[in-house]
C-alpha cells in the first residue's frame, strides 16, 4: 500500500529548553493521540522524528501512526542543519519506497524542519544536494521560532517557509495543531487520490503563526545564553538558560534549569568553539536541578568548568577535572567568565 511519509526535524539545541522544549514534548503526544483518531491518518501516514543539535539522531524512526509514540525530546549543544539534512536525506532513501515503472511507490513525504537559531555547522554541501536530488522528491515546510533562524538559508531548501512568534504562552501547542491538521488534510488527499506534487497546509493557521514574508533576513541569534554545568554530587550536566534583558542592556535575566543525562553530550557538535560570557552579565540563578546544593555557579579554579556547591562546606571536588578545593565569593566588581552555549 501507498504511505504518507511524514519526518519532523526538531531543533533541540539548548536555547530550547524550559517551557519551549515541555510545550513540544506535551504537543508530540497530542499529534501522536489525535492522528489515531483519523482513520485517513491511521490508513496512510508514517511518522519518523529526527532531533539536531550539534549532532543529528533519529528519535523515532519511520513508524505507522497506530504504532507512534512519541519520545522525550533529548537535548544538545549547537544547531547542525548540515548534520540534519544529511541525515534526513539518508532516512529518505531507507524508510520511502520509490516509484518505478513496474510500481507506485509512496506518496510524496512531507518534512516540518523546525529551528530556532542560525546554524553552527556549514550547511552549504548538504543544501546544494537537498536542492538538487531531494527537493523534488519531498516537500519541506521549515518553521523558524522568533524569526531567529537563518531565513535565507531555510528559503532556499523550503517549499514553504513560516514565522512562530513564541512569546504566547500556547505558541508551540497552537503550531502542533496546526501541523496535525496539515498531516491530517494531507492524509486525506492521498486517501482519495487527490494529492498533487505540493503539500496541502491547513488554512486554519493560529495567530502566533504567519508565512514569511520572503524579504526578512531573521533576527541575531542572541537572545538566549545558556551555561553548561555538572553536579558535584552525581556528575551530571545541567543547562542554565538566561534571556537577554528588555530593560537593562548587556544584562541576561535567568529564566530555567534543566538537568540533563550525559546524552547531551552525544548530540553537541565535536569540538566546537564555545564563547566566554562574564558573570556579571547574568542576573539571577537556581539551585541544582540534580540535588540539593544551592549554588549552581561554582568556578573550578583549575579547568574553568562550572559546576554546583555544598554553601554550607564551600568545598567540592570539581566534577569535570576531578580537582578539589575550597571555594569563595569573587570580589565585587570581578567576575570570572563562564562558557556560553552554542545554542
Amino acid at each position: 500500500m501507498r504511505m504518507l511519509p511524514v519526518y519532523f526535524l526538531i531543533d533541540v539545541s539548548e536555547s530550547m529548553i524550559g517551557d519551549t522544549m515541555r510545550q513540544l514534548d506535551e504537543g508530540l503526544a497530542k499529534l501522536s493521540d489525535t492522528l489515531k483518531t483519523i482513520p485517513e491518518a491511521l490508513e496512510t501516514a508514517q511518522v519518523s522524528i529526527i532531533a539536531f543539535a550539534g549532532k543529528a539522531k533519529v528519535i523515532t524512526p519511520m513508524v505507522e501512526v497506530a504504532n507512534l509514540y512519541p519520545p522525550r525530546l533529548p537535548i544538545g549543544g549547537g544547531t547542525s542543519l548540515g548534520a540534519a539534512l544529511e541525515l534526513l536525506m539518508e532516512r529518505i532513501d531507507h524508510d520511502v519506497t520509490p516509484t518505478t515503472p513496474e510500481r507506485k511507490g509512496d506518496w510524496k513525504p512531507i518534512v516540518f524542519l523546525l529551528t530556532d537559531g542560525v546554524p553552527t555547522d556549514n550547511p552549504g554541501s548538504a543544501m546544494t544536494r537537498w536542492k538538487s536530488d531531494y527537493a523534488r522528491k519531498a516537500s519541506l515546510v521549515s518553521i523558524s521560532v522568533g524569526g531567529r533562524a537563518d531565513l535565507k538559508g531555510l528559503r532556499e531548501i523550503s517549499d514553504k517557509t513560516m514565522i512562530l512568534n513564541d512569546i504566547s504562552d500556547n505558541a508551540f501547542a497552537n503550531l502542533i495543531t496546526w501541523v496535525t491538521q496539515s498531516i491530517t488534510i494531507q492524509s486525506q488527499s492521498v486517501g482519495i487520490g487527490a494529492a498533487g506534487d505540493g503539500v496541502n497546509l491547513s488554512k486554519n493557521m493560529p495567530d502566533e503563526l504567519a508565512e514569511d514574508d520572503g524579504i526578512s533576513a531573521g533576527l541575531p541569534d542572541d537572545r538566549y545564553a545558556v551555561v553548561i554545568g555538572k553536579c558535584e554530587t552525581n556528575e551530571l550536566p545541567f543547562l542554565l538558560k538566561y534571556e537577554k534583558s528588555r530593560h537593562q542592556a548587556g544584562i541576561y535575566e535567568f529564566r530555567a534549569a534543566q538537568g540533563v543525562s550525559n546524552q547531551y553530550f552525544e548530540l553537541c557538535a565535536d569540538g566546537g568553539a564555545m564563547q566566554e560570557m562574564n558573570v556579571q552579565n547574568l542576573m539571577g540563578g537556581s539551585s541544582c536541578p540534580h540535588c540539593p546544593n544551592e549554588i549552581t555557579m561554582a568556578h573550578c579554579g583549575k579547568c574553568g568548568g562550572i559546576h554546583c556547591l555544598d554553601v554550607r562546606t564551600k568545598q567540592a571536588v570539581c566534577p569535570w577535572c576531578g580537582g578539589a578545593g575550597t571555594y569563595g565569593a569573587s570580589a565585587p566588581g570581578e567576575g570570572f567568565n563562564v562558557n556560553r552555549g552554542l545554542g
